[in-house]
Parts: structure tokens; C-alpha cells; sequence
């Protein structure tokens, strides 16, 4: 039964007020994203590039995408490998391919040396060992989406002024529900990291496909003011060093970095716990503006299922309802096609509240109160 009267109802201005927030969000940071224009011209020089990967027991991986890795069409760059006390036979691999392409650089930390610093103390050997300024960093289960990867990534370094370029790393789509949260949750990163950056406020950066200058790393001290964290070599440099002036993003398809999804559930779990455990060292405007955009609709779904108890007041929050969600699949649907989710706006009913009402409440609990200790797994 429909009440004449619902504007005068409290709930009903919750909702409305929580979804113009949220429209207003959307189409003030956004759609920066979705109207942003790839640079599809390439120089045809080639600036000095260190390719920069650790690994430890990634034989398999290693074994899959060196290849890729090494035969960029990129004319100048090397690439540092570090076999970070690895068991698997990964020492020997990396000797095989040595014989073959001399471009690849191995620096290996033998047994117990890093046991309590992680992929932080392997990065910063590599670091030291690079022979070019520009550093780009990816993981060993990553393989470039084309052999124009490294073409695309130095782009935004003919600009003396850019000192971190972000790019983007998609998962491989696989036919079960963990799959389709794993990626509808990256994109959602990405869409905010991409549009913060893209409007001049950057806060993160994702180090599957990440690239900066070596200089601005040693002159800050590298890691050194959260190499206490099992994490943040990627996002929280970034959040501690992007300025409006010295950030660019690449996103053209073929700088891709794609990368291999878990498949279990409390490997997945463990991962993304890695990950949200930092989020709490972020700058203050960024954790305040994060938390703001994920209150604001979380209040929205509260207010319309409670508007669902009170006769008459459901058929105008179901509409609101309905408006928010061709808003939000149509935004999605012009990201996705910037960062290889062409069809995930399909899925958007499903799991936008999913992703607000379950999943970003318990992984914030988790990441924001849960310790996290050193040891092999968040390496």
C-alpha cells in the first residue's frame, strides 16, 4: 500500500540524503575514471628500466612468466630477480636463464637472513643493486598482459616531474563465487585508487604493476618508517609520497599486469587480511574519506531495508532503490571498461551489498584490530 505522505516519513530522508551523498561521490570523483582517455601513442625511445621481482618458492610461477617478463619489446631494461631463501629449485632455474639472457640479474638472501623483514628487505636489495632509476615492481605470479608492458609503464617518466606511475592488475576470471568477489573487490580498489589519483589526491598504489624512481625511495628512507608492518611496501609508500604533482596512472590494456586469483577461501582470507591491516597507517584525509564513502552507503542499505517495515514506505525506497542501482551499474559499467570488467556491472545488485554490508565491516574489524605476525605466508 503506497502513503501519500512518505516524505514526511524519517527514514525516507535518510535514504534520500544517503543516496544524493552518494550520487554526488559518484559523479565528483568517479567519473574521473570513466572520462579519462588512455595515452595511446608510445615514444619510440626507451628510458632505462629495472624490472624488479621477489621471489620466494615460486618456482612454478617463475618458471611460467619469466619468459614473458624477459622478452618485453622494450629495448633497455634489466631485469632483478631476488630468490629470497628459496627451497623449490628456484636457484636453479634462475642459473638456466641466466646462461640465456643477460639482461636478467639474480640477488639472492640465503637462509634465516630475512626472516622478520619480508619482501620489504628483498625489495630494498634489489633496489640497491638496480643500475637504472626507474623502478618498476611486479609479483612472480603476474604475467604482462602483452609485450608492450614495459613500453607503456616508462610513458609517464618522460615527464621529469613523475616520480610513481600506478598501474593496474586484473585477475584472471574463473567460474566460482570467490572468483566473482575477488574481482568485483579489486575493481572497486582500483576505481578509487585510479579517480583519488586522477583528481590529484593520491593514497595507494597496488605493487603488481608499480613503477618510481629509485631516488625518491633512498631519499626518503625507503621503507624504514613502517618496516615494523608485515606489509605497506606498495600502498603505504605510495600514500607517503604521491603528491598531486608527481603521480600519473597508465591504463591502457596492454600495460596490464594479470595476475592468478586464489581459489581457497582462507588463503584468500589470509591475503586480504595482509592487505587491510595497513589501511589504518593511511594519511588521516585518506582513511577519513574511505571510511565517509563506505558509512554513507552502508547507511543507505540500512535505512532501506528498515523502510521495508513501515506500510507505505516501501514502494519510494524500493524506487530510490532502483535509481541508485542503474546510477552505480552504469558507472561500473564505464570503468570496466577501462580496467578489463567489461560485464562485472551485471553483478553489481548482487554484490554492491554484498560488499558493503558483509564483506567491508568484517575485513576493516579484522585488518583494524587483528594483529598480524611475521612469518613465511605474509612474506
Amino acid at each position: 500500500m503506497f502513503d501519500p505522505e512518505f516524505y514526511l516519513h524519517p527514514v525516507f530522508w535518510i535514504v534520500g540524503g544517503a543516496f544524493l551523498l552518494q550520487l554526488i561521490w559518484q559523479l565528483s570523483v568517479f567519473l574521473k575514471l570513466v572520462n579519462y582517455k588512455s595515452d595511446e601513442e608510445i615514444s619510440e625511445k626507451h628510458l632505462p628500466l629495472s624490472v624488479v621481482i621477489t621471489a620466494k618458492d615460486e618456482v612454478q610461477n617463475l618458471r611460467e612468466n619469466l619468459p614473458h617478463w624477459l622478452m618485453q619489446e622494450h629495448k633497455n631494461y634489466e631485469l632483478i630477480i631476488v630468490n629470497d631463501q628459496s627451497e623449490d629449485g628456484t636457484d636453479d632455474l634462475l642459473k638456466e636463464y641466466q646462461q640465456h639472457f643477460k639482461h636478467l640479474k639474480v640477488v639472492t638472501i640465503e637462509p634465516n637472513v630475512n626472516t622478520y623483514r619480508g619482501k620489504k628487505l628483498a625489495l630494498t636489495l634489489a633496489f640497491k643493486s638496480a643500475k637504472n632509476d626507474i623502478l618498476v615492481l611486479t609479483d612472480a605470479d603476474c604475467k604482462p598482459a602483452s609485450k608492450k608492458w614495459l613500453t607503456y609503464m616508462q610513458q609517464p617518466f618522460f615527464n621529469k616531474e613523475t616520480e610513481i606511475a600506478l598501474g593496474y592488475s586484473p585477475y584472471q576470471s574463473k567460474n566460482s563465487f570467490l572468483n566473482l568477489l575477488i574481482r568485483y573487490e579489486t575493481v572497486m580498489t582500483a576505481m578509487q585508487y585510479f579517480s583519488f589519483a586522477i583528481g590529484g589526491n593520491p593514497y595507494m598504489g597496488v605493487g603488481r604493476n608499480l613503477a618510481y624512481r629509485k631516488n625518491l625511495f633512498f631519499d626518503n628512507k625507503g621503507f624504514a618508517p613502517y618496516l615494523h608492518l608485515p606489509s605497506g611496501d606498495d600502498d603505504l609508500f605510495v600514500n607517503k609520497h604521491a603528491t598531486e604533482y608527481n603521480i600519473a596512472v597508465v591504463l591502457n590494456p596492454a600495460s596490464f599486469m594479470v595476475s592468478v586469483p586464489e581459489t581457497k577461501w582462507k588463503n584468500w582470507f589470509r591475503q586480504k587480511h595482509r592487505h587491510l591491516s595497513v589501511g589504518k597507517h593511511y594519511k588521516g584525509k585518506h582513511k577519513f574519506q574511505l571510511g565517509l564513502l563506505w558509512m554513507v552507503n552502508y547507511v543507505f542499505y540500512l535505512s532501506i531495508i528498515l523502510g521495508c517495515f513501515f506500510k507505505g514506505l516501501w514502494l519510494p525506497v524500493a524506487g530510490i532503490l532502483l535509481i541508485k542501482m542503474i546510477v552505480w551499474m552504469l558507472i561500473v559499467s564505464g570503468a570496466g571498461k577501462k580496467l578489463s570488467a567489461k560485464y562485472l556491472w551485471t553483478a553489481v545488485p548482487l554484490m554492491d551489498i554484498i560488499y558493503t554490508l558483509i564483506y567491508t565491516p568484517i575485513m576493516g574489524l579484522i585488518g583494524r584490530f587483528k594483529k598480524l605476525k611475521y612469518n613465511r605466508t605474509t612474506w
